[in-house]
């Protein structure tokens, strides 16, 4: 990554590095012309030229390095952009991907944290070095050339304060990488304690998530601390070092002119002192804190390589495009369906087909594999097919995008958005001024009412729905994402579990008016707990163990399958409850009397 990042859009680095020269040139090129500008000053002679091009070179070196930090910025928005993407398709893939078994919120300090980070080895650590080695490399040539100070000298001065420099800013790397791991696992875990804040309250489980937090925040603040403290020890010796140059590299010069009979002049130390102390003091102030951003963008770039690196086992077909049964009234056609996860097989070669226009249900008791089919079928788990075809079409798997095209999905765990019904709807956020006719045309809001209204929710459309659906209840969140699913005009409709929430009145009016009539000719592949609806259905798939046992209608499987008759009977009973047991205060309730009823 870090090659990608150096080497890409090689054209415009040789720009930034080729500007970063001409801006150290120019600075060493002033000090020149003004001592020729102090030498015809001091005989009384004009010089006009000379003040003027000092001033032209001074002018150009800021110049150069402004426009150095532009390009280098321009490129970073490039790199991140590319990452961000590059890192977003990853996550898309599947499961695991990008955070494997950590805490889902660990991915937003990687795109909030790292990617700008890792971009920083352009637009910050780039313009940092070029700043600090061109000065560096140029101003032993000026200094022999000027005053004739040997090479050996320079160099092992600078190379004296570049070694405590680079001990400080290895160390400080390392706050830099502890600060940014704690952090990840800090958000992590805020994220996580954000979005079950009502769960956690209610528990009574505040406090020690809190604690956890707590303790997590108090080791970045002793990082934070050892890092400011090795922070001020490189900017006070980055500081100083240009007040001792100063200091030295007048004395030795007074010295070493007065061993040759010679005195120095006042334009000479005019120019020492600019190559010294304003030329040079920059790249020495600079040079710790770019070895530091430099590690730090080199450890960005190892955590998302890390990350990138993570496995994600994706659903595949293994077998050859062809071998399923091209039959168009076959909506889907799926076979050896298998599903292994941390070594334990949960689906082991199952076939499933289901014609165009049929409703299936999946039931089973609890941990049969009812939910693992289903995001079987849609590929959100890392299952393996011996074939997959789509309305007698032979496809690569769920994860094509045209398979997923036919897809309408209402997950067990409704979504909403904090935004109005019409954007839950629809499933995107909408400007308020702008023109929904223009914008968006084929998605009126007539068809969005009808939705509604087939899905029993009769509301406002612009009614606004708080985070994660907190003004409604659980029934209500189910129903937005069937109109969500109904809204799609898709031909084939997951359903897992949508009703399990809703009301008898509500189930039987969605099933009267919205999945037996409007749905007719649509697909339909529900997993469900409600007994109630399985009359209803074409198809029932009756599941145990990860396999399907027994399929059929309805009544044929409670005439000749006893373990489904036996299922139907305990899931139809109301399930038992616990003794109350009630505990008499006589002073307050004397008289307590409880019916065996």
């Amino acid at each position: 990554m870090l090659r990608t990042i150096l080497l890409q859009r090689l054209r415009w680095k040789f720009l930034i590095i080729s500007i970063s020269f001409f801006s150290a040139g120019c600075g060493i090129l002033a000090p020149f012309f003004q001592k020729r500008f102090a030498d015809h000053l001091l005989r009384s002679e004009e010089d006009l030229f000379g003040l003027l091009f000092a001033f032209a070179l001074m002018a150009g070196a800021h110049a150069f390095l402004q426009l150095t930090i532009w390009l280098a910025s321009r490129e970073s928005i490039v790199v991140q952009n590319k990452i961000s993407n590059q890192m977003y398709s990853r996550l898309l893939e599947g499961p695991g991907a990008l955070v494997g078994k950590r805490p889902a919120g660990e991915a937003i300090s990687l795109f909030a944290v790292d990617v700008p980070g890792a971009a920083g080895a352009l637009d910050q650590a780039l313009v940092m070095a070029l700043g600090m080695f061109f000065p560096l490399v140029l101003a032993p040539f000026a200094l022999h050339v000027f005053f004739g100070i040997p090479f050996h000298i320079s160099i092992l001065t600078l190379l004296s304060l570049a070694g405590i420099n680079f001990i400080l800013a290895r160390r400080q790397s390392h706050f830099f990488y502890s600060f940014k791991s704690l952090a990840a696992e800090r958000t992590a875990m805020v994220s996580e304690w954000i979005q079950n804040i009502r769960t956690l309250r209610i528990l009574g489980w505040t406090k020690s998530i809190e604690r956890k937090i707590f303790g997590i925040r108090a080791k970045e603040t002793k990082n934070r601390v050892d890092m400011v403290t090795n922070g001020q020890w490189m900017n006070s010796i980055a500081t100083s070092a240009t007040y001792f140059l100063n200091a030295g590299a007048i004395l030795y010069f007074v010295q070493y002119r007065a061993s040759m009979g010679q005195t120095m002049g006042p334009a000479e130390l005019l120019s020492l002192l600019w190559i010294m102390g304003v030329f040079l003091q920059r790249p020495l102030r600079q040079f710790p804190w770019s070895i530091v951003i430099g590690m730090d963008s080199i450890s960005s770039i190892r955590r998302i390589e890390r990350a990138m690196a993570l496995p994600v086992e994706r659903p595949h077909v293994l077998g050859a495009q062809s071998e399923g049964i091209q039959n168009p009234k076959l909506a889907l056609d799926i076979g050896g369906i298998r599903l292994e996860l941390d070594g334990k097989i949960l689906l082991d070669d199952l076939d499933f087909q289901i014609f165009a226009g049929e409703w299936i249900a999946i039931v089973g008791e609890v941990g049969a594999g009812k939910s693992l089919l289903l995001k079987s079928l849609l590929g959100v788990v890392p299952a393996t097919y011996t074939h997959y075809s789509v309305f007698g079409k032979s496809t690569s798997g769920p994860t094509d995008p045209a398979v997923r095209s036919q897809f309408a999905y209402v997950p067990q765990e409704n979504f909403t958005m904090s935004a109005s019904l019409k954007e839950n709807v629809l499933l995107s956020y909408i400007d308020d001024e702008s023109n929904l006719e223009t914008s968006l045309p084929q998605m009126a809001d007539p068809s969005i009412e009808k939705s509604l209204k087939l899905s029993d929710f009769v509301w406002d459309i612009h009614s606004e729905i708080g985070e994660k659906g907190v003004n409604l209840s659980g029934g209500q969140r189910q129903r937005i994402n069937i109109a969500r699913a109904h809204h799609s005009k898709r031909p084939i409709i997951f359903l897992d579990d949508c009703l399990s929430a809703v009301d008898v009145d509500t189930e039987k009016n969605l099933i009267e008016e919205l999945f037996s009539k409007e749905w007719k000719n649509v697909t339909r592949i529900l997993v469900t707990h409600r007994m109630s609806v399985l009359p209803y259905c074409d198809r029932i798939l009756f599941m145990e163990n990860g396999k399907v046992s027994y399929q059929g209608g309805y009544r044929e499987l409670c005439e000749r399958v006893p373990r489904f008759r036996d299922f139907i009977q305990r899931e139809s009973e109301p399930q038992p409850t616990a003794p109350i047991e009630v505990h008499v205060n006589p002073i307050i309730n004397p008289v307590i009397e409880v019916s065996d009823e």
